[in-house]
């Protein structure tokens, strides 16, 4: 038997009664756990609803061919986001953002603590209406993607070693930035020009701690910007549509 917290972020159901939960913890990533009688049972549907941060006493299984399969044996709410619940606009952003975390394959990874802290951090605020979704979701995108290995090198141009200048170039394919006079392919597909504002936001998002992570504030007319380099990098390195960000942008 053990004991893991973690955030769930999607379900499924397994069978007349039975369902599936998808759980990111910080030790394992993201698991599944069955849940039985989960359809129907009151014991634990509390604490075993989407987006509930929950601690779980899980039995292990493991099949001889290698997977390992988690069964719930008792549980306990820890954090609710009770808010998201009586917004469409915050329950279709957290869907959104599940499923960036589902699309990464995080899964039977070691140290999630960082991921499983900036998602509790992003539901957080947004369940409490203190910053603006879409600032919320394009740090996430963001700051997801570094901490899962896609971090790009933005100290400087790696060709004259530039730190700053009034446009600088990020190349998505290489994964680093390039001032103006370095780089040959401003036009690129994978390429996004930033000034010197949007590139003091995106280093802040991808390096400084999570404690001041959310605690910068930004105008209408840079988060567009924001938004279109971040989503851009989603598309690049998921190479996905996503269906809940389509419906998150039909209400917004």
């Amino acid at each position: 038997m053990i004991t893991l917290k973690g955030l769930i972020i999607r379900e499924a159901p397994k069978g007349e009664s039975n369902k599936l939960i998808h759980v990111l913890t910080a030790e394992r990533g993201v698991i599944s756990v069955y849940v039985r009688g989960g359809m129907k049972s009151t014991k634990n549907a509390a604490a075993t609803q989407l987006y509930v941060y929950s601690k779980f006493c899980l039995e292990k299984t493991v099949d001889p061919k290698g997977p390992i399969f988690y069964y719930l044996n008792s549980s306990e709410p820890e954090e609710m986001f009770y808010e998201l619940r009586l917004d469409v606009v915050k329950m279709s952003l957290a869907a959104y953002l599940a499923d960036l975390i589902y699309y990464a394959r995080i899964e039977g990874v070691s140290d999630m603590t960082e991921v499983l802290r900036l998602t509790l951090n992003t539901f957080y605020f947004l369940n409490r209406g203190q910053k603006d979704p879409e600032f919320l979701k394009s740090v996430f995108e963001f700051r997801l993607l570094c901490d899962i290995g896609f971090r790009p090198d933005l100290l400087c141009c790696p060709k004259c070693y530039k730190y700053l200048s009034d446009k600088m170039y990020l190349n998505m394919a290489e994964g680093y930035i390039e001032c103006e006079d370095c780089c040959t392919d401003k036009d690129g597909m994978y390429v996004y020009e930033l000034d010197r504002s949007l590139l003091h936001v995106i280093r802040h998002i991808a390096l400084t701690d999570l404690e001041r992570l959310f605690a910068v504030k930004i105008s209408a007319k840079l988060q567009l910007k924001l938004t279109n380099l971040t989503e851009g990098y989603i598309r690049y390195h998921f190479r996905e549509s996503f269906d809940t960000l389509k419906f998150y942008r039909s209400i917004t």
